[in-house]
């Protein structure tokens, strides 16, 4: 019934042209996202899309990869991920959409089921404009893929209500934050192309700090030339006496923006420099139509540890739970099934 093609078979120039198009599909779905991916350990692209059967519109776009690790150095073990999910053609009528999601399914657990794979997630993006404020779905629109609910929440903050209510709106401790962050002399900018090194500076500082492998350098150069220079990102730099303390990335897209990725050093935590950025950034949506802010995804039940500082930071400039939609696609095989066990006993 349909035509599937690999996403480089399709080119960026309609790839991108889809994505912007379709209300369900967000930055998450870009083709250079999926080029940006492909530079973390193990990632390899999986992207494909469907079209008709004479290859004539695009009906859908799925970014997916594959993250493959070794067990004991050895077996290699992935798990499939679509950040984004299905995004599909607007207006395409209820029996093709179905249609096309079945066809999501079959592909990608077909595909799973070339190699030793223990899982298939898929996630939606809450910025996606039919996904977010009153459109929110009441239910996980996952479920119609056929995948089990692995549902849970994100901050969003809503900016239509103008700067004075969104100021109002933020937690005390965040404008207290913010306060002491001026009143310590951090000055933001806007990032240019040569900052580069020193965000990776901050990031490897933040990561080294909290015991994780940082990213690629890879990974952020192409966030540099393919999102800030054209205008898909926004990055400020918090500096202290001249010197970079802070940074975080935003993700703009649509008239919404994502708080996508952050770093500070030592200096930068103690001036509360990274709330500072939040308000600029903040300050600046506001100033040029972005709708909808997304801090990133809650966890409201964590009552202590990094999970809970994580979320507390992030609901404190005025964010609203809103759903944060994923779901796992079922294999029933012996390797998903023991994937599940050493997760933590799931099916």
């Amino acid at each position: 019934m349909f035509k599937i093609v690999a996403r480089k078979e399709l080119g960026r120039d309609a790839w991108d042209a889809f994505a912007d198009a379709s209300d369900e599909a967000w930055l998450w779905h870009r083709f250079d996202l999926q080029e940006a991916l492909q530079t973390w350990a193990g990632s390899t692209d999986e992207s494909f899309a469907l079209l008709e059967p004479d290859g004539g519109r695009v009906l859908a776009l799925v970014p997916l990869r594959r993250v493959t690790k070794r067990i004991g150095g050895c077996i290699p073990v992935s798990i499939f991920e679509s950040l984004g999910g299905v995004a599909t053609l607007n207006d395409i009528g209820d029996r093709r959409r179905r249609a096309l999601l079945m066809a999501v399914r079959d592909f990608i657990v077909g595909r799973a089921g070339r190699g030793i794979v223990g899982e298939i997630r898929l996630s939606l993006p809450a910025m996606a404009p039919a996904l977010r404020g009153a459109l929110c779905p009441r239910v996980n629109p996952l479920l119609d893929v056929g995948c089990s609910n692995a549902l849970t929440q994100t901050w969003v903050v809503d900016l239509r209500a103008g700067r004075d209510q969104v100021w109002e709106k933020m937690e005390g401790r965040a404008r207290t934050a913010v306060r002491k962050s001026e009143k310590a002399g951090i000055t933001i900018r806007e990032a240019v192309h040569d900052d580069l090194p020193a965000y990776y500076r901050l990031h490897r500082e933040t990561y080294d700090r909290t015991g994780t492998p940082p990213h690629p350098e890879q990974y952020f150069r192409a966030i540099w030339d393919r999102f800030l220079a054209n205008g898909l990102s926004r990055i400020w730099i918090a500096e202290l006496d001249g010197e970079p303390v802070a940074a975080e990335n935003f993700g703009i897209y649509k008239h919404a923006a994502i708080y996508w990725t952050g770093a500070s050093n030592s200096r930068g935590l103690q001036t509360e420099a990274n709330s500072l950025l939040q308000w600029t950034a903040m300050t600046w949506m506001l100033n040029n139509e972005i709708e909808w802010y997304e801090t990133g995804e809650a966890f409201p039940q964590s009552d202590s540890g990094k999970s809970k500082g994580i979320s507390d930071f992030k609901r404190s400039f005025g964010g609203e739970l809103y759903p944060y939609f994923k779901g796992r696609l079922p294999m029933n095989t012996a390797w998903e099934r023991l994937y599940g066990c050493l997760q933590g006993g799931r099916p």
